[in-house]
C-alpha cells in the first residue's frame, strides 16, 4: 500500500484569480511565475495545491529545494523524510479575485 508523507511548509503564496472569457478560473502568481486554470473554482484550487507540490517535488529532485526555500523565507516544519518519496507538499497560499479583465490581468 502506497503511504504519501504530508510536508507541511511554512510559507504563502498568493494568486490573483479571475474568469477568462471562456467561463474557466484562471490563477497568477507572479512571484512563482505561474499560471493555471480550472473550470470551476474547486478545480483551479486544487490545481494550485497540485501544482506547487509537484514544483516543490521537482525542487528536491533538481536539489535546489533548500535554496528555494529560503530564497522566499519559507520552511518545513520538521525534516523531509529519507528517502523522498511520495510526498504531499502542503503550501498555505491565498487568492484574491482581479478587479480588470482577464486580458489585464495576464500582465
Amino acid at each position: 500500500m502506497l503511504t504519501i508523507v504530508k510536508v507541511e511548509v511554512k510559507g504563502n503564496t498568493e494568486w490573483r484569480c479571475f474568469r477568462a472569457r471562456g467561463g474557466s478560473w484562471v490563477a497568477v502568481c507572479d512571484p512563482l511565475g505561474l499560471t493555471i486554470q480550472g473550470e470551476t473554482w474547486a478545480a483551479m484550487t486544487e490545481s494550485i495545491a497540485e501544482t506547487l507540490n509537484a514544483m516543490l517535488t521537482d525542487l528536491i529532485a533538481s536539489k535546489e529545494l533548500e535554496r528555494f526555500l529560503r530564497d522566499r523565507g519559507w520552511q518545513i516544519t520538521g525534516p523531509l523524510p529519507s528517502p523522498p518519496a511520495d510526498l504531499w507538499f502542503d503550501v498555505p497560499f491565498t487568492t484574491r479575485t482581479a478587479d480588470r479583465d482577464s486580458e489585464a490581468a495576464l500582465r
